[in-house]
Parts: structure tokens; C-alpha cells; sequence
């Protein structure tokens, strides 16, 4: 699998320099606002813009991932404590029982409420 990662990237390089050696005659230059740059060959100015999105898509991820772990976390405490609150519950003695007269005086108050 090594094997085929490597040669996937031996192309890919392979085409980036294809490129660059295309288009290395034609120049260009960005103007911004009142500021312009030197003429400088295209290639450059694509592989530059390129470099400032990965950047960009690097600095979202990580805010996001960030974020999810924060998620991650508090989650992780809610479901902590839940699971104490159970196992505090089932090693709970039952410390009342149901009389049966209670049981009694429920089920004619329900009979009462039917009628």
C-alpha cells in the first residue's frame, strides 16, 4: 500500500512541475487596493494562493476540532455523573416499604375517581 502512496505522489509532483515549467513565460502581477506587485511568473501567484487556503483550511479545522473535543469533554462529565447517580441508585437500600393498606386506600381512590 506504501507502494502506491509514493508513486500517487511522485505524479502528483511530477504535474506540479509540468506546470510550472508551462507557464514559466507568462507573467502577471495582483493589484490590491493601490498596492501591485512585481511581474512575477503565474505559477507562483497560483501555488501562493493555494499555500494561503490550506492555511486557511488548517486553521478552521483546527478551531472545529477544537470545538468538537470541548463537545467530547462535557459529554464525557454528563455521562460520568449520570453513571454515578445509577450506581449510587442501585446500591441504594430501599428504606420503605409499600404498607397494604396504603395500596388499598389508592385503589378506592381510583375506583372513586372512575365513578
Amino acid at each position: 500500500m506504501w507502494i502506491i502512496k509514493w508513486i500517487l505522489i511522485a505524479v502528483a509532483i511530477l504535474l506540479i512541475l509540468l506546470f510550472a515549467f508551462e507557464n514559466q513565460n507568462q507573467q502577471t502581477y495582483i493589484k490590491f487596493v493601490k498596492w501591485q506587485s512585481i511581474d512575477l511568473p503565474l505559477y507562483i501567484f497560483l501555488y501562493i494562493s493555494f499555500g494561503l487556503g490550506m492555511l486557511f483550511w488548517l486553521l478552521i479545522s483546527i478551531f472545529k476540532i477544537l470545538k468538537f473535543k470541548g463537545k467530547i469533554l462535557s459529554l464525557t462529565r454528563a455521562n460520568n455523573k449520570l453513571r454515578e447517580e445509577l450506581n449510587r441508585l442501585r446500591n441504594a437500600d430501599i428504606e420503605e416499604e409499600i404498607e397494604p393498606s396504603e395500596l388499598e386506600e389508592d385503589q378506592e381512590a381510583t375506583e372513586i375517581e372512575d365513578v
